[in-house]
């Protein structure tokens, strides 16, 4: 995979017919508008079928997002089935996407439930679903600890996203120009295509454990280099954990501290791999448990099966 962040576009009918061809190279994903608001046929993107095969042709995953209308969780739910409908026989590897952001849309707990009720009904069918809105939205309308389990894709249009809550996404401007032409760009924090994949239920072999904890260490400590680079939210935390685990860093102002990632990451792998080796051991007792049980059941000769049938027989002609 390219090395994270990676780097995107999102696209409708409104950029029509995109060359997606073209852009290899310079884009790494596509998140492509389905439709909008309830499930008619009238209301798919006129694009979107085209701009799936497109993506399919050149490579290039990709994700969809649905543009949301929905007054009431009843609407909520047909924009979900409008969704799943348009994605029979597909995979998007960057997810599903709840666009909230329409003017119209209402407030309160409705639109905390409305969000729910669609990313649910999604991740029933075995999509990786989250939200999508402008900054102010999310610290504002959508700022509920009800959503936090969903990832979200945030839109700012800046240098710096300044939204203090995990996300997944970044859509940084309006006016990226890539072959002549204006996008939408965005930048993915995550590791989609490899966290969908992952998704199917497979167990896990413990290279593929290591090889996560190798990603997520990878991911964090360009990221968060010093408590300070570290989301308001869970500043306190870090401060603790890394004052518990005795963790030494570098500097003397505790908001400059490097985090000497290191130590964390031999600690983490560490522990998974103990905890790995305790199942190892675990289901080598419970198979020899299972072996020596079956050499202990009596197993019936052919003699004593025919002595057994000849007995129930004479039993019923009595």
């Amino acid at each position: 995979m390219a090395s994270l962040p990676t780097r995107g576009i999102d696209i409708s009918e409104f950029n029509g017919d995109v060359n997606i061809d073209a852009l290899k190279g310079q884009i790494d994903f596509v998140i492509i508008r389905c439709g909008y608001g309830s499930n008619y046929t009238n209301q798919d993107d006129t694009q979107y079928e085209n701009n799936v095969r497109k993506c399919l042709a050149a490579g290039i995953p990709y994700g969809v997002y649905l543009y949301s209308y929905a007054k009431n969780t009843d609407m909520a739910k047909s924009e979900a089935a409008h969704t799943l409908r348009l994605l029979q026989g597909k995979t998007p590897l960057y997810g599903v996407w709840y666009d909230v952001e329409d003017s119209s849309l209402p407030s309160g707990e409705t639109i905390i439930d409305n969000c729910i009720t669609y990313c649910r009904e999604i991740e029933k069918a075995g999509y990786y679903c989250g939200i999508y809105s402008f900054l102010n939205w999310m610290e504002t309308r959508l700022n509920s600890p009800r959503l936090d389990p969903f990832d979200k894709w945030v839109a700012q249009w800046n240098d710096v996203l300044e939204y203090d809550k995990p996300y997944g996404m970044w859509q940084y401007t309006n006016n990226g120009i890539l072959n002549g032409r204006q996008f939408d760009m965005d930048y993915a924090y995550k590791d989609y295509p490899e966290i969908i994949k992952g998704m199917g239920g497979d167990d896990m072999t413990k290279e593929e454990v290591l090889k996560l904890a190798q990603q997520v260490y990878d991911e964090n400590e360009k990221r968060y280099p010093t408590i300070d680079s570290v989301p308001n939210w869970a500043r306190e935390g870090v401060k603790q954990v890394y004052e518990e685990l005795n963790l030494g860093g570098n500097g003397t102002d505790p908001g400059k501290i490097e985090l000497d990632a290191s130590y964390s990451y031999v600690r983490a792998v560490y522990v998974i791999s103990k905890v790995l080796e305790r199942f190892d051991t675990l289901l080598r007792q419970a198979n020899a448990e299972i072996s020596a049980f079956s050499q202990e059941m009596p197993v019936d000769s052919d003699a004593e099966k025919k002595e057994e049938v000849e007995g129930q027989e004479e039993g019923r002609a009595e």
